[in-house]
């Protein structure tokens, strides 16, 4: 079991270094996600609309469509360099690589949401801090859920020279219900509702997150080996 921590910490490694010496992953997801924000706030006439309302919504475009592209890039310089068939020679688990991909993943995407989430207070005018606990909690889980589903089709799509195109188009209609219970909690929570309230939607989107990561371990072996 150790051996096998090690080599998931190692895969969290090398991306992690990867991407620090040239930080473009997450600044490419930031500025995306950026310019999300700022599209619908010169979409939508804020004395007119409750950014209560519409904001939920909005935040978690910006995360989706900003980490479809951190997704896009997960297995594509071991692709192109050789180096996935090199990791599928090691006597490391298959599942091990997936779930170093996803850790990966999970830290960038958290990474640029940590920096999202004070610009979308500043320009929703909309308050955090008084409900930050649980708002981190309702991300998580979101956020588990799109890498967890996502670094396993990530791995699917690799193999395609459309990767580009089939990622958003296989992930975004399995990622609904996920999407949906995080934006229905999200609103709830920022209108003042305790998040005690909300276990129908914390079971149902830790649900799929088990599903998706359950799904994921049985048939990654298969895809990493076409």
């Amino acid at each position: 079991m150790r051996e096998y921590f090690n080599h998931v910490k190692a895969i969290v490694w090398k991306d992690c270094v990867t991407e620090l010496k040239t930080w473009e992953l997450f600044s490419t997801m930031f500025v995306f996600a950026l310019l999300v924000i700022i599209i619908f706030i010169f979409s939508i006439n804020l004395s007119i609309v409750n950014s209560y309302d519409v904001g939920p919504g909005i935040l978690w475009v910006a995360f989706i469509f900003a980490g479809t592209i951190g997704l896009n890039r997960s297995f594509m310089l071991e692709k192109e360099n050789g180096c996935l068939q090199g990791l599928m020679l090691t006597p490391a688990d298959r599942t091990a690589l997936y779930f170093g991909k996803m850790i990966s993943n999970m830290v960038f995407l958290i990474l640029m949401e940590a920096m999202i989430l004070p610009l979308f207070m500043i320009f929703f005018n909309v308050d955090l801090v008084s409900h930050l606990g649980p708002l981190l909690i309702v991300i998580f889980l979101g956020t588990l859920g799109f890498c967890a589903l996502g670094t396993l089709l990530s791995s699917l799509s690799s193999h395609l020279k459309t990767r580009e195109i089939m990622l958003p188009i296989l992930l975004y209609p399995l990622l609904v219900p996920v999407v949906i219970g995080c934006v229905r909690m999200t609103g709830e929570i920022l209108a003042g509702k305790a998040l005690a309230t909300q276990l129908k939607w914390i079971g149902s989107t830790a649900c799929f997150d088990i599903i998706y990561i359950g799904v994921s371990l049985l048939t990654i072996d298969h895809i990493l080996e076409e």
